[in-house]
């Protein structure tokens, strides 16, 4: 049988093994992610302690924190950091979009939405997001099916669910339960 030991922290005077730890602890989290969420955003937090200019490991621990363990407010300042290190970074941007709506500051999360679109222009997560981003800012059918329609045709099926929610639907009844669900949850 074959153990691992976690490498020793040294002091900042040996920078480069700071680095090889940092890798470490960032593996660990990735393993750790399938079974233990706290182990790995523990680890994410070491690599990030040996390391803190790691885009990265600020982009997996944010969301982790966000998708799995619920820490949005924590999450988005990881997606922060992790635009700042990266800010050719779609993925960060696509996150913290996300989680503003989550946050339920859609106003705030268009323009990470626009950014990762820019960043990435076919990738169907950012343009099903940003889609239904604008649908819930009110705009126009017309833009909101304009990026749910690429998203289709890049192969997201979600968006073709979205259209026929937002536009086959009586659109009045499903803004309306929308609202009320949004008001209930601020109201937490």
């Amino acid at each position: 049988m074959i153990y691992f030991v976690p490498p020793t922290r040294q002091g900042s005077h040996n920078f480069p093994l700071m680095i090889k730890d940092a890798v470490y602890y960032f593996k660990e989290g990735l393993r750790n992610n399938l079974a233990d969420y706290l182990k790995a955003e523990e680890d994410y937090s070491t690599a990030l302690e040996l390391n803190p200019s790691y885009p990265d490991a600020y982009l997996r621990r944010g969301t982790l924190r966000y998708k799995i363990i619920k820490k949005y407010k924590e999450a988005e300042a990881d997606f922060d950091k992790a635009v700042e290190l990266d800010p050719d970074c779609a993925e960060a941007y696509l996150h913290r979009g996300i989680v503003k709506c989550h946050l339920l500051e859609f106003d705030r999360a268009l323009p990470d939405f626009n950014k990762a679109v820019e960043l990435n222009p076919y990738d169907e997560r950012t343009l099903f997001n940003r889609g239904k981003n604008k649908f819930m800012l009110k705009y126009d059918e017309k833009e909101v099916r304009e990026d749910l329609e690429r998203a289709i045709r890049l192969g997201s099926v979600k968006a073709a669910d979205m259209i026929k929610l937002f536009y086959e639907t009586e659109q009045n009844s499903v803004r309306k339960a929308i609202e009320e669900g949004i008001e209930k949850v601020r109201k937490q």
